[in-house]
């Protein structure tokens, strides 16, 4: 049995006969086959015996009668719904001698598909004269035969052939048709095709997860089937889980379908990376797709400069550099400044904030190469060395430190004062000088020893002086120039002596 079908493999050919009988005499009747087809055997039926009419010069022609005779085949099961095509030859049920009528040839494809070499035979017989065919056959005289290279999904053939009867008796006429027969499979042929791009940053830091977005894409025709997707990443890239080889399952892709993915890496180390991945699916197809990302670092270098000394009491002036050495963006960049102990802050540059004993800078992004000087100035408050440390930190570079070193140094700084506390002073009247040293510096004064040189007019009575027992008591023992034993007098201290003097007359004029 062949089923309508859209498959086309050509097996072979087969030829299909049908006889039709036409029924030329008055009184012949059809045979049917209860289906309705009308199928007529090529039997003969016998005229009903007339005397020949005689010739009229002007008799009227002939009207044929209207009942039909149709030969029918439904091939090759007789059922229309499961058949390959339809062959019918139709004629009036009854002609007359000299008068033409015509023989009605139609040739339909049931399927749905087109029947090839499709060839229609028409042996016409000698007694029937053909005037016209409607389509002309390939052959000349009553053997007519026509080829139709193609009949399509239900297209159908008519040809009608006219002609005369010229003599009276059994008007045979079969006709024969051949059409080659296909046994045919439909497969759908499709054609997937792989397209797969890869998605990267330019650059990121080393800190930085790198995402990489792969798509792969179906842009042919028909599913693609076990499609995988496959990245090994180079040295120095690992998944966040620690893996250097990806593999994605994505199974069936539709035409025109995409699947997208995001491999997120992490840099163990510097440089310019390339990645290439590959998508296979079943059938050999594949696809590639390269990025190529640089992993860039910021490196930190900070100097701190001061003075080596400072004497008590006056400013420290710190400068810190910060510098970034590396290839990449400093960014978050924060400068802090620790004010040691033994010192207090003064100002601060660039807007630079004092909470809890340091100083904080708010850099922001410093770009590769480029530098921040600030500056700071503290006072020491006590003797001694005071180190002072800067820090600079940043988004993923590590932190660095520079110390400057300044060592507090103090300075004696003498005053000597002498004041008499009677004064004018009569000739021969006494005074007393108050004669006092004071440290005004930051060290304590070593060794300060005190000579009072008296002039000729005054003469020496006395002295206050009240050491340790250990020390002298008085001064030496010349009085023209009394002294006292050299003592140490403290930073902000003070030391007083009492000298009582006795004038000579010569001291009025």
């Amino acid at each position: 049995m062949m089923k309508r079908s859209r498959l086309t493999t050509a097996v072979k050919t087969m030829s299909l006969f049908v006889a039709v009988l036409m029924l030329t005499l008055p009184g012949c009747s059809s045979t049917h086959d209860g289906h309705g087809h009308g199928l007529i055997p090529c039997v003969s039926c016998e005229p009903t015996a007339k005397p020949a009419p005689k010739p009229a010069p002007k008799a009227a022609p002939m009207v044929q009668a209207p009942d039909v005779v149709c030969g029918r085949l439904v091939w090759p099961t007789g059922n229309m719904a499961t058949s390959s095509i339809l062959v019918e030859k139709c004629a009036p049920s009854s002609v007359q001698v000299g008068v033409p009528f015509d023989f009605k040839i139609k040739v339909k494809n049931l399927t749905g598909v087109a029947l090839k070499n499709v060839v229609v035979k028409d042996d016409v017989p000698s007694s029937f004269k053909v005037s016209s065919v409607s389509v002309k056959p390939d052959t000349a005289g009553n053997n007519m035969v026509w080829t139709f290279d193609t009949l399509p999904a239900g297209g159908e053939k008519v040809i009608v052939i006219n002609g005369t009867p010229t003599s009276a008796g059994k008007l045979e006429n079969c006709l024969a048709v051949t059409h080659q027969l296909d046994t045919c499979v439909a497969l759908n042929v499709v054609a997937p095709a792989l397209k797969l791009t890869k998605e990267a940053p330019a650059s990121v830091l080393k800190c930085d997860p790198i995402p990489f977005k792969i798509t792969v894409e179906n842009t042919g025709v028909g599913d693609a089937r076990n499609v995988v997707i496959k990245d090994t990443l180079p040295e120095g890239l690992v998944t966040e889980a620690g893996q250097k080889d990806v593999s994605i399952n994505v199974g069936t892709l539709p035409a025109g379908k995409s699947m997208s993915y995001t491999i997120n890496a992490k840099a163990t180390k510097t440089g310019n990376f390339t990645n290439s991945a590959s998508a296979s699916a079943l059938g050999g197809l594949s696809a590639n797709a390269t990025s190529t990302t640089a992993v860039l670092s910021p490196e930190l270098k900070i100097t701190k400069t001061g003075p080596a000394m400072r004497f008590l009491g006056r400013p420290v002036d710190y400068q810190i550099t910060v510098t970034n050495t590396g290839n990449g963006v400093a960014r978050n960049v924060v400068i802090q400044d620790i004010i040691p102990a033994g010192a207090n802050s003064i100002s601060t540059s660039d807007g630079g904030q004092l909470a809890d004993g340091k100083i904080s800078w708010m850099v922001g992004n410093l770009e590769p190469k480029a530098s921040k000087t600030v500056n700071v100035k503290v006072v020491g408050t006590q003797l001694g060395t005071i180190v002072n440390t800067a820090s600079a930190t940043a988004y993923c570079a590590e932190a660095v430190t520079a110390t400057a070193k300044t060592e507090i140094k103090g300075i004696p700084a003498i005053l000597l004062e002498c004041i008499d506390l009677v004064d004018p002073v009569e000739v021969g009247g006494e005074t007393t000088y108050v004669i006092t040293v004071t440290n005004q510096g930051s060290l304590t004064g070593t060794n300060i020893g005190l000579t009072v040189v008296l002039e000729d007019e005054a003469q020496y009575i006395s002295a206050s002086d009240r050491p340790k027992p250990a020390s002298p008591a008085k001064p030496s023992s010349s009085h023209r120039c009394p002294r006292w034993l050299p003592r140490n007098v403290s930073p902000g201290r003070s030391r007083s002596r009492l000298l009582a003097l006795v004038t000579s007359a010569s001291a009025w004029t």
